[in-house]
């Protein structure tokens, strides 16, 4: 069990980093130029593609905010997870 949970907690952390450097990365450089950032395109955009389409509805404003609200989400599993985890 504590593999599982290590495993799962670990995942999601990557993930998290992954939308982090995605966001970082595309003030400064085009993304998809090379195979990291197209790496990074293909591993984050599953993720963020429908969370921008939902919040693009509900606020038409050119600012994406779809990565805070994947890693506010992930953050969220992450405590399930610790709560299921420790019993509590």
């Amino acid at each position: 069990m504590d593999t599982i949970y290590n495993l799962a907690i670990g995942l999601l952390n990557l993930i998290t980093l992954a939308i982090i450097a995605r966001a970082l990365l595309s003030w400064f450089y085009p993304l998809g130029r090379d195979r990291w950032s197209q790496l990074l395109l293909d591993i984050t955009e599953p993720l963020l593609a429908p969370v921008r389409a939902v919040i693009s509805r509900i606020l038409p404003i050119p600012i994406d905010f779809s990565p805070i609200v994947i890693i506010l989400l992930i953050q969220f599993l992450q405590n399930l997870l610790q709560r299921a985890y420790l019993g509590s």
